[in-house]
């Protein structure tokens, strides 16, 4: 399968019209036609735009669902879980310290498999009041059951969330999905994007109709049960492994099946650009993979065989897709941001997953990583430094791993 996006002729649909939407309103134009039942909502930027969006929409009569407006963030999830227990497709939101406070029935939700379905604007986590994007809020909850997506276009944002469900719900699955939106830089710029139909979405994404509801009417069921961790408390947490890795063939499956409906063909995990005669890799995800690769192709002009991996998925990650694209490159470099202190090397969270694969690579490549924290943009000289240290570590071993490119002082 190609590891680039293509454009691939649509079955039996006509021509569709072009919407400018920015990023919040993409997301809440998918959750319309993926017809939800209950949404929860609390307001925190940069996320705030969606459901701003939803609540139009509903009050226009577009389409019908219950908005609970909760009194908190943790209220706000803890609205969606029990809505999903009760067979309720859902879908909910955060951003920043917001998520954090939710992390009580964040974590609750994954451990009793509900398909919740939510989108996060990335915001740095405070002290200080921080406005800025940093990846620290979603990633704090990478190692607890929910399954996270990444878009690096406003299109890509609209068609994940659909995608989103369709894996969620599916009953090899059953784990609640975040898709993620870099804030400022996808939830406010607005782009030209192609539209999800509601007969697509209707052909493409099946009635939630889950297994095991909380309902009389199906008989004795109970879901975040307090008992003795002794009794089940391994095998819970291994239903919830196995169905992790199960998301794997699923999201193959389902993003293939997306293309037949909308015309769109993604690359089920990672998308690899220049690749294929690599020496050089930059590593990255979101929406500044686009100023990534310009700068690559900038050094592809000048002679320098240097190519972009990006990550659409970091749970599950995709750890065998990364070891066959980054084969044969002497040096690669991880942009992100998201930090991880204290960490080996000082290095950041992306940085973890990504060396930890590179452990079982037939040769691996000198690896660093560029830190972009604190909400400070990154311009596109920034990643093009990130570029050029990454070929002089091939003559030249670097001092350290991890790089902060845009420090107002020295990075010591």
């Amino acid at each position: 399968m190609s590891s680039e996006i293509k454009n691939i002729p649509p079955v039996a649909i006509e021509k569709p019209k072009f919407k400018v939407w920015n990023g919040a309103r993409a997301i809440a134009e998918a959750v319309k036609v993926a017809d939800v039942d209950v949404i929860s909502a609390y307001p925190i930027r940069p996320y705030t735009g969606i459901m701003n969006a939803l609540a139009s929409m509903i009050a226009n009569g577009e389409f019908i669902a219950d908005v609970v407006i909760a009194d908190s963030e943790h209220s706000q999830f803890e609205i969606v879980k029990h809505a999903s227990a009760v067979g309720a497709r859902t879908f909910v939101g955060s951003s920043g310290v917001g998520l954090a406070y939710a992390a009580e029935a964040i974590i609750v939700t994954a451990l009793s498999q509900l398909p919740v379905v939510g989108a996060i604007g990335t915001r740095a986590l405070d002290d200080p009041g921080n406005f800025g994007m940093e990846w620290s809020d979603v990633l704090m909850f990478r190692d607890y059951g929910w399954l996270i997506s990444w878009a690096k276009t406003v299109q890509e944002a609209h068609d994940m969330t659909l995608v989103a469900y369709r894996v969620a719900e599916d009953k090899r699955v059953l784990l609640p999905h975040f898709v993620v939106l870099d804030g400022a830089a996808l939830t406010h710029v607005a782009t030209p994007i192609v539209p999800v139909t509601k007969e697509q979405a209707t052909d493409f994404l099946p009635p939630y109709k889950p297994p095991y509801r909380i309902d009389p009417i199906d008989g004795p069921v109970t879901k975040a049960q307090h008992i003795a961790p002794s009794l089940i408390g391994p095998e819970q947490r291994k239903l919830v492994d196995v169905a992790t890795k199960r998301a794997k063939e699923v999201i193959v499956e389902a993003w293939k099946d997306f293309a037949t409906y909308t015309g769109r063909e993604y690359p089920p995990f990672i998308e690899a650009i220049g690749m294929e005669d690599a020496d050089f890799a930059l590593i990255g995800m979101g929406a500044y993979m686009k100023d990534i690769e310009i700068v690559a192709k900038r050094m592809r002009e000048k002679g320098v065989k240097i190519g972009t991996i990006r990550l659409r998925y970091v749970r599950p990650f995709p750890a065998e897709d990364l070891l066959r694209v980054i084969d044969g490159v002497k040096a690669a470099g991880v942009i992100e941001f998201g930090y991880s202190f204290g960490s080996p090397f000082g290095t950041g969270s992306l940085y973890h997953e990504i060396a930890t694969s590179l452990y079982e690579a037939n040769t691996r490549p000198e690896l660093l990583d560029f830190l972009f924290l604190g909400g400070r943009e990154p311009k596109v000289e920034h990643f093009m430094k990130a570029a050029e240290m990454i070929i002089e570590s091939v003559h030249k071993k670097p001092q350290k791993k991890a790089y902060w490119l845009t420090l107002r002082g020295e990075d010591i």
